[in-house]
């Protein structure tokens, strides 16, 4: 089986079951974002010990941890944030290198960030704003803007390199997929499918721009771990953190948007 066969196959199988989740939420999508955070963490230290960072494998149950504090203790940010400063310092302390410790500390802190907190804001999204379901049209926008993309970017793109970390990502098609989730959603709201004008804007700019970001962060550390992939747990797509980039990112902003507008 080619790989764009694997990758058909993977697609028809969970892309009904993930709409599904989205759609029921709750628990569903409670456990679908702690298996992210579970695998997401583990592609994560797997990466960084390619490129010669021995993170401690205890660093899944600290991020997991920091995720479920965030999803369900609200008020308790700084308490975990003091948490996880003072593991960090204390790790750096006991295992001190010269080289190696401050930017192992750094680096620990990052994916404390991006693999638990950030879920933890796009789990909230997911349970707290169901009228309209922003979780659900936010991952459809966010296909359609790669699909915008990837195509427009593969027929007219002229002009690549915008960013040095994916020098292939042209203009037009950053350009394409930023345009895109705003045509699909202003014939949401034409159809009276969705008619919240500002729910609309911030889904369209969550995935138009920060979800193509969020694409070029993952890009960023697979290129600094000096991998292809995040893993090859989903055969033809890499790893969860390959699925879920996007997704992350613009999840977290459409989140915060969302709270600072109210």
């Amino acid at each position: 089986m080619t790989e764009l066969q694997k990758r058909i196959l993977v697609a028809v199988i969970f892309i009904p079951i993930l709409l599904a989740v989205l759609y029921l939420g709750g628990a569903y999508l409670v456990v679908t974002f702690a298996l992210i955070v579970i695998f997401g963490s583990a592609e994560y230290i797997a990466m960084l010990r390619k490129a010669s960072f021995f993170v401690s494998w205890y660093w899944i149950a600290i991020i997991f941890g920091t995720f479920v504090t965030l999803s369900f203790l609200p008020g308790w940010e700084l308490i975990t944030a003091w948490i996880i400063f003072f593991l960090l310092s204390l790790e750096a302390l006991l295992k001190w290198n010269e080289q190696k410790s401050i930017p192992q500390a750094a680096l620990e802190l990052f994916g404390s960030f991006y693999i638990g907190v950030i879920p933890a804001l796009c789990l909230r999204l997911g349970l707290n704003y169901r009228n309209p379901n922003m979780l659900l049209w936010l991952v459809i926008s966010i296909w359609i803007t790669d699909s915008a993309a990837y195509f427009t970017g593969m027929k007219w793109g002229r002009h690549r390199g915008i960013f040095p970390v994916s020098p292939k990502k042209s203009v037009e098609g950053f350009f394409a997929g930023i345009i895109a989730p705003f045509i699909i959603l202003i014939i949401l709201y034409s159809t009276g499918i969705i008619t919240n004008i500002l729910c609309l804007i911030l889904i369209a700019v969550a995935a138009g721009i920060f979800g193509q970001l969020g694409d070029l962060v993952e890009s960023m550390i697979k290129r600094f771990c000096g991998v292809k992939d995040s893993s090859k747990l989903i055969p033809g797509h890499g790893g969860i953190l390959d699925r879920f980039d996007s997704i992350l990112l613009a999840g977290s902003f459409l989140y915060c948007s969302l709270i600072i507008l109210q």
